[in-house]
C-alpha cells in the first residue's frame, strides 16, 4: 500500500451512499464468511444497510449488519440506540431473526458516550431496557411510538450485545482484504500477484496452445515432433516451450487472483489491450516468426488503469496471456 494517510481523506470525504458501496465492496469478498450478501440502505430498509449471510436460510439464519453512518461528526450513544432498537424491534415483529453481530461504521469515529457502551455490551443493554421510552420509543417509526412488549422485552435480553461493535477510519483500513476494495474505489495498488505454478506434466487446461506451439516447432524444425515430450527433449526447443509454459500460468495466476480480489473490468480491460497491442502483429506474421515477435511485442506493451499505474503486469504475464489467446484459440499460434 502507497497512500495509507490519503486513504484515510479520501474515506472520510466520502458520501452516504458512497460508504454504503464501499462497505459493500469489502462485505462482498468475505466469502469464507458469507454465502451471500445484500445491500439494502434506503427508506424501507428496516435498519439494516449492508447485511452478510452467513448461511443459505439468509435472513431466518444467522445474519451480520453493518450499519454505515458517514456524519459530520462523530457517531454518539443517542444514534447507536437509536439504530439497534430499530432493527431489534423490527425482528421481534418477525421481519428477520436479530443479527448475529451488529457493526456500526462510523469513519469519523465515535463519542466518548458510544464508546462506552460499545466497551460495556450489558450496561448497553441495560440501558436500552431501562430508557427505552426515552431513547427508542419514538425514534424507530414516524408519529409512532412503540412500546416495549414483552416480545420487544425478550429479543433485546436475549441479544448478544457484545457482538455489537464499531469501525472508524483507522479499524477501516486495518480489515482483512480491504486493499483490494481500496484500489477498486481509488485506482490505487493492488499488490503483487503470485506466480504461477508449472505443472511437471503438460495438463488439459494448457492443451490447446501447447499443440500450436508443437505445430510451429514441427514447422520451423521441418521435422514432427510427436507432442510436448518430444520438444522437451530438444535442447532449444525444450527451452522454449519451458519458458512458454511458464509465461502461461504466470498469466493464469495474475488473472485469478485479480478476478477474485478486485472488480473484473480491471482484468478485463487489461486482456483488452494486450489483445489490442499485438493484433495487426499477429495477423502480419505466421509461424515461428509470429511467435517470436508477438512475445517480443507483448513484452515492452504499455498498459494503462491500476496495473499500468502500479506495474503490476510483468513480462510474463502480458506474454502469458497471448498464450490464453491461443488456447481459446482467439488468436492461435498456428491453424
Amino acid at each position: 500500500m502507497t497512500r495509507n494517510l490519503n486513504y484515510s481523506r479520501d474515506i472520510l470525504a466520502m458520501g452516504d451512499k458512497e460508504l454504503e458501496v464501499f462497505v459493500h465492496l469489502w462485505v462482498a469478498r468475505q466469502t469464507k464468511t458469507y454465502v451471500d450478501h445484500e445491500e439494502f440502505g434506503n427508506a424501507n430498509d428496516l435498519g439494516r444497510d449492508i447485511v452478510g449471510f452467513v448461511t443459505n436460510s439468509r435472513h431466518e439464519g444467522p445474519w451480520d449488519n453493518y450499519q454505515c453512518k458517514m456524519l459530520g461528526r462523530t457517531l454518539d450513544d443517542a444514534a447507536m440506540h437509536q439504530e439497534l432498537a430499530k432493527i431489534l424491534y423490527f425482528a421481534s415483529e418477525g421481519h428477520f431473526t436479530p443479527p448475529r453481530k451488529y457493526i456500526f461504521v462510523a469513519p469519523k469515529g465515535f463519542s466518548r458516550k458510544a464508546e462506552n457502551l460499545l466497551n460495556n455490551p450489558e450496561s448497553f443493554r441495560q440501558e436500552m431496557l431501562d430508557e427505552w421510552d426515552k431513547r427508542c420509543a419514538r425514534k424507530i417509526k414516524d408519529k409512532q411510538i412503540i412500546t416495549l412488549t414483552p416480545n420487544l422485552k425478550d429479543i433485546i435480553e436475549n441479544f448478544e450485545f457484545k457482538n455489537v461493535s464499531g469501525l472508524d477510519v483507522t479499524k477501516i483500513l486495518t480489515l482483512d482484504g480491504i486493499k483490494f476494495v481500496l484500489a477498486d474505489t481509488f485506482g490505487d495498488d493492488p499488490g503483487e500477484a503470485p506466480a504461477g505454478v508449472v505443472p511437471s506434466m503438460v495438463g488439459t487446461e494448457e492443451i490447446e496452445y501447447i499443440r500450436q506451439l508443437v505445430g510451429v516447432y514441427s514447422d520451423y524444425e521441418g521435422c514432427i515432433f510427436n507432442g510436448a515430450d518430444d520438444v522437451m527433449k530438444h535442447p532449444q526447443y525444450g527451452v522454449s516451450l519451458n519458458l512458454q509454459r511458464r509465461r502461461y500460468f504466470d498469466a493464469a495466476a495474475f488473472q485469478r487472483h485479480f478476478r477474485d480480489n478486485i472488480a473484473p473490468s480491471h482484468v478485463n480491460a487489461f486482456n483488452d489491450e494486450v489483445f489490442a497491442g499485438v493484433y495487426e502483429t499477429h495477423c502480419s506474421t505466421v509461424g515461428m516468426d509470429r511467435l517470436n515477435k508477438v512475445m517480443t511485442l507483448a513484452a515492452s506493451l504499455p498498459v494503462s488503469g491500476i496495473f499500468g499505474r502500479h506495474n503490476r503486469a510483468s513480462i510474463q504475464v502480458k506474454q502469458g496471456t497471448c498464450h490464453h489467446f491461443a488456447n481459446e484459440r482467439v488468436l492461435s499460434w498456428r491453424k
